[in-house]
């Protein structure tokens, strides 16, 4: 569809690149938000399980595993997600938490399923003092993805509203702009429109911008032209009044003394001369239309 309004092709050829350049930095500012919530989900299952693994210890000769609260409670963060942990030894005996639970690899998260949750899993190994061949232990901790994707969606929103904000704010000051700039072009308009010209002088727009400048300058060439024209006609006028002025006289004069001679040879001489000043008038008239055509 073509756009007839220079006010908004030159608003679309902003705002529409503008448009452009925002749906490419929203989808980055998705990927964004999802490295920000892997990164802070990632460093609270760090801690969650530094947090376990601190309270493995022998006691009597048996090593146990106790779960603090703090471990868990540091995923509450109101979206209702399930924590999921698992203790074992080194030779795979399991000392607490869900026996089936995946685990992770040593570097690293990974995203898996359990009991029908997406989860986050991260494993860490630590070392501990007297238990022997039970040690390094392994505590793997899970959780769902609830939380993350909360943040996630967040942060986008939050980008997305930032982003149209930039876009309408743009807008605006794009609407301000060109109805500012384009003030000349109205005043070059309501002047050459305005009822008090009666004569095509030249035309001047205060502040006109050196791109407007050529356009009227060409207006007031036209004018000029149009003038030159205009003038041109007006000789031509006054010249065929002229030249015509005579012979008409003349023809007058003959057909007035025709009409009071009463002898047949004076009348008959006198008709032979308007006869000839018909025919010299006629002439006048073909070198007149000739002259209008080559004035030009």
């Amino acid at each position: 569809m073509r756009i007839s309004s220079l006010r908004l092709q030159l608003l679309a050829w902003v705002v529409l690149p503008l448009a452009a350049l925002v749906t490419v930095n929203l989808w980055t500012s998705q990927r964004n938000a999802v490295a920000t919530s892997d990164l802070v989900t990632d460093r609270m299952l760090v801690g969650s399980a530094r947090a376990i693994a601190e309270q493995v210890a022998v006691t009597d000769g048996v090593l146990s595993a106790t779960i603090p609260p703090a471990a868990i409670e540091m995923f509450d963060t109101g979206d209702r997600d399930s924590v999921y942990y698992h203790v074992e030894t080194a030779g795979g005996r399991l000392l607490t938490g869900y026996p089936d639970l995946p685990q992770a690899p040593q570097r690293g998260s990974i995203e898996g399923s359990y009991r029908d949750h997406r989860l986050r899993l991260l494993t860490l190994s630590q070392a501990v003092i007297g238990a022997g061949a039970d040690s390094p232990i392994k505590v793997t901790v899970g959780v769902t993805l609830a939380g993350h994707d909360a943040m996630v969606k967040r942060l986008w929103f939050s980008a997305f509203a930032q982003q149209l904000a930039l876009v309408a704010i743009a807008g605006v000051f794009v609407l301000l702009g060109l109805r500012r700039g384009l003030a000349p072009l109205i005043r070059l308009r309501d002047a050459v429109r305005s009822p008090d010209r009666s004569e095509l002088d030249p035309v001047d727009v205060p502040g006109a911008q050196s791109e407007i400048r050529p356009l009227i300058d060409a207006l007031n060439a036209y004018m000029a032209r149009v003038r030159a024209q205009m003038a041109a006609q007006r000789r031509f006028i006054a010249n065929a009044a002229h030249q015509l002025r005579t012979p008409l006289a003349l023809m007058s004069t003959q057909a007035s003394y025709a009409l009071r001679e009463s002898a047949a040879d004076q009348r008959q001489e006198a008709l032979v001369a308007l006869q000839s000043s018909s025919g010299k008038l006629a002439r006048l008239a073909e070198q007149l239309l000739t002259l209008s055509r080559a004035e030009p």
